[in-house]
């Protein structure tokens, strides 16, 4: 049966040819694919890191923060030190999408944004003028709060993340710890 002069039967060469196509397209699919999970693992890789790099920020500088004898405790000098300390803390844990001074100050924590960090002293008593208080009659403690947006690589993520008012992945992380009484 020809028509044309061409054979309607298969042949070898005609077979070796629809295979190799077929593994193309198997290929194309396949690949993305693969190539949709490794970025959606790298993206979770980022995001992990960086909610660890700023939960050990916290706690360092919320450490930080229980160690120092300043009268009082709540003063904008004390929250410049620090916003100086949770700066340092970044730099040196190579946190991503942050800049140098990016924390300039270390306002309430009710009145933080996106990207920063809070302090505040609490007490079971009025701030006397003594701090880190005499004596362990009254519990005194700092909370640190670190705010962190890390960018979104990943395409479509946007869509399922949580919502911020900054384009990227809001983090946040809060340490409280208690302040020791000053040694006689």
């Amino acid at each position: 049966m020809t028509r044309w002069g061409r054979s309607l039967t298969w042949t070898p060469q005609r077979r070796r040819s629809a295979k190799s196509g077929q593994a193309m397209v198997e290929f194309g699919l396949v690949v993305g694919i693969f190539l949709l999970v490794i970025g959606g693992i790298v993206q979770f890789g980022v995001i992990l890191w960086s909610a660890n790099s700023i939960t050990d920020i916290s706690r360092d500088t919320a450490r930080w923060a229980v160690t120092q004898s300043t009268s009082p405790c709540d003063s904008s000098a004390s929250r410049a030190a620090v916003a100086t300390t949770a700066n340092q803390l970044a730099r040196r844990a190579s946190l991503v999408n942050y800049s140098p001074g990016m924390w300039s100050s270390a306002p309430a924590i009710s009145s933080l944004g996106d990207e920063g960090v809070g302090v505040e002293w609490q007490g079971d008593s009025a701030f006397s003028t003594d701090c880190p208080p005499g004596d362990a009659s009254h519990v005194w403690t700092v909370r640190v709060r670190v705010n962190h947006v890390v960018p979104i690589f990943f395409p479509g993520l946007r869509f399922i993340a949580p919502s911020c008012g900054s384009a990227g992945f809001c983090l946040s992380t809060t340490t409280e710890l208690r302040m020791e009484p000053k040694k006689p």
